[in-house]
């Protein structure tokens, strides 16, 4: 999933460039290729490997097969001037041999000391319309050839790119090359660093000329070798038709038995919080008995568990809150005796309890483990813990539930962020693991 605001940038009128920039690992390839296969409906498509044979390019990316092929008869005829000069090359003694005398002036004739470049033109005058070319790298090149990449991605942008014949995506191994950062039309530089047991990517966009950049950060994942950016929007759950089957999956592959502590940091989506219990009332085999948490009153829980759970479920009540289980605040050993819990949900309810409401209504938590220790025997009991309670004892499953980069993202064995996707007026919660 490539940023729409990219998108835009390369459908504008015109040719454009763009520089991916980014240290060993960070996903350019991954990047340059989703880059390409986004675009395949609409225009030719190519790509250029300095360093890795098209062999090898499928066999680690084989839904790229399509993309490598090189098709098509001359539809038209371009000016190889900048490629037959790269001025300066003579001056700074990089290329001594295939030179040629005309009448007035020394020509090199780079096309053939430089094949990658004959093969992106012939390329461009075999396709209509304003096909889009990727060179992984430019650093490749230069290295290769002995030409400093500046002059190459120069000779590129004059001939193919300002004259409108093509989109070009050059990839960059060096992530600090600052010195040919003006010569693109657009800049993403792509960084990644360890965190809590996964990889904390990022992509930067720096520029894109002549479009707005209205999103400069976005969170990604390289899961499945595909370069997805994550996107995030704020929903309803009461004015919304949301769909949260993969969530609900989700939910299944955590949960087995025993205590499950989910702690939740302040910034978290209130909806995606609700969507979540959802999730765990939906898959629950036995009855289920919830303390709201303050988030989530009682009446719109029960509500949203018929909606889109299609289940009853029972709610806990406090304050002026009266329901069929009720806490004073007097003893949460004693309130929430198993006898007690047995008798109005089963022999084997599932508890929820929201433990900033435990909080509100009891003042003090030291009683939470006893009662934990109490319940487990017989019962699945899920905590919704704000971040600012710590709870160790009797927890058989962790969860954190956190914000990066603006997108919610669930850590426990693995990590997952959560986007939304629309479709036909369906809100789909989506999980995108962080690899």
């Amino acid at each position: 999933m490539i940023p729409e605001e990219i998108m835009k940038f390369f459908r504008n009128e015109g040719g454009h460039s763009l520089l991916v920039k980014g240290e060993p690992g960070s996903g350019k390839t991954t990047f340059a290729l989703e880059l390409l296969n986004a675009f395949r409906d609409e225009c030719s498509v190519l790509y250029i490997s300095s360093r890795v044979a098209d062999s090898a390019i499928v066999q680690q990316f084989p839904w790229v097969k399509d993309i490598i092929k090189h098709e098509g008869n001359s539809v038209k005829k371009l000016n190889r001037k900048n490629l037959n000069r790269l001025e300066g090359l003579i001056e700074e003694g990089f290329i001594k041999e295939s030179i040629r005398i005309g009448d007035d002036e020394a020509i090199i004739e780079v096309g053939e000391l430089l094949p990658e470049l004959e093969t992106i033109y012939e390329f461009v005058e075999k396709n209509p319309g304003k096909p889009m070319i990727c060179i992984d790298s430019i650093d490749g090149l230069s290295e290769k050839y002995g030409i400093p990449p500046d002059k190459i991605l120069f000779t590129i942008q004059k001939d193919l790119v300002e004259p409108g014949f093509a989109n070009v995506v050059f990839v960059l191994e060096e992530a600090t090359t600052a010195q040919i950062d003006y010569l693109g039309d657009g800049i993403v530089h792509l960084v990644h660093e360890p965190q809590n047991g996964f990889w904390h990517r990022v992509m930067i966009v720096k520029k894109l000329r002549g479009a707005a950049v209205d999103r400069p950060r976005y969170l990604y994942t390289l899961y499945d070798g595909r370069f997805k950016s994550i996107t995030y929007r704020r929903f309803s759950m009461d004015k919304d038709p949301v769909n949260v089957e993969e969530l609900s999956k989700f939910v299944r592959e955590i949960w087995t038995s025993g205590v499950i502590n989910i702690t939740v940091s302040q910034d978290f989506p209130v909806e995606l919080l609700q969507s979540l219990i959802l999730s765990f009332i939906k898959e629950s085999k036995d009855n289920v008995l919830v303390l709201p948490p303050a988030f989530y009153p009682g009446d719109t829980l029960i509500a949203h568990a018929k909606k889109f759970a299609n289940k009853d479920t029972i709610v806990i009540g406090y304050g002026n809150d009266r329901r069929e289980i009720y806490l004073e605040g007097r003893d949460m050993l004693v309130e929430l005796s198993s006898d007690i819990v047995q008798y109005h949900g089963g022999e084997h309810a599932t508890l929820i309890l929201g433990v900033d409401s435990m909080a509100n209504i009891y003042g003090e938590l030291r009683d939470l483990p006893s009662l934990i220790k109490n319940l487990k025997f017989n019962n699945n009991i899920i905590l919704f813990t704000p971040e600012e309670h710590r709870i160790t004892g009797g927890i058989d499953t962790v969860m954190h539930l956190v914000t990066i980069e603006d997108i919610p993202v669930m850590m426990g064995e693995k990590a997952c962020g959560v986007y939304t996707h629309e479709n036909k007026g369906v809100v789909e919660l989506k999980l995108a693991p962080l690899l």
